[in-house]
Parts: structure tokens; sequence; C-alpha cells
């Protein structure tokens, strides 16, 4: 009787740490895309709001507000991987009715490490965009 509650007992522990391990994976890759994705946001949000703030109305000003938001560290990944095709936009074509501008980063790949061993993908991407205004409303208290 003694051997077979060890046979289950091993059975038992064998499956606990097979779904153990599992649950790790998943902890460790969804905690590296949720990083991934919060290091583009905040280099999309600092870019578009150096850039909005180099806004003037004129060509020189445009020129400013796309080299003030590619200037900033463009690291990811824990400061391994650079951006690429970060793209600054405007919200007109005429210099004097640009009063907007948005950031974006869209080509940013995480490499799943666990999961992938379980069928996953991978790779999981994590765009990024961000907007900022030139002369932002001022709500009247």
């Amino acid at each position: 009787m003694a051997s077979k509650r060890r046979g289950f007992v091993l059975i038992a522990m064998s499956v606990t740490m097979l779904l153990l391990l599992a649950m790790m994976g998943l902890a460790f890759d969804v905690g590296r895309i949720y990083i991934a994705r919060n290091e583009a946001q905040v280099f999309c949000d600092a870019a578009a709001m150096a850039a909005a703030s180099k806004l003037d109305g004129t060509q020189a000003g445009l020129d400013r507000a796309r080299e003030a938001a590619l200037r900033l560290p463009m690291r990811w990944n824990l400061g391994t991987r650079e951006f690429r095709n970060v793209r600054v936009e405007f919200d007109s074509k005429d210099p004097a009715g640009v009063t907007m501008v948005r950031v974006t980063a869209p080509d940013n790949s995480v490499e799943i490490a666990l999961l992938r061993a379980v069928g996953g993908p991978k790779s999981f991407t994590v765009p990024a965009h961000a907007a900022a205004a030139a002369h932002p409303v001022r709500l009247v208290e």
C-alpha cells in the first residue's frame, strides 16, 4: 500500500512542478512585455512633448521639432536595443497651421523566451504612440 502512495506522490509532484514552471515562464515573459511597452510609451510621450515645445509656425520650427524628438535617447528593452522606424508626424502640411505632433515607435519586438517552448509566439510587438499640442488648452477654474 505504501508503494502505491509513493508512486502517486511522484506523479502529483511532477505535474505540479510542470505547472509551476509554466506559470513562472508566463510571468517572466509577460513581465518583459509589460516593461518594453512601458519603455516605448515613455519614449513616445517624452519625444512628443519635446517636439511640441519647438513648434512655432515656421518650417524651421518643424525641423527643430523633428530633431528634438529624434535626439532623445532611443533605447529600450532595459537599454539594450534602439527604437527603429520612429515617425514624427504633424497635423498639417502647412507649417503655420501645425498645432500638434504625433510620435510613433511601431516596431518594438520583444522576443519570447519561455512560452515559446510550449507553442507560444517567437516574439510580441509592442507599438507605442503619443501626441502633444504646441499650445495646450488651459482649463478655466
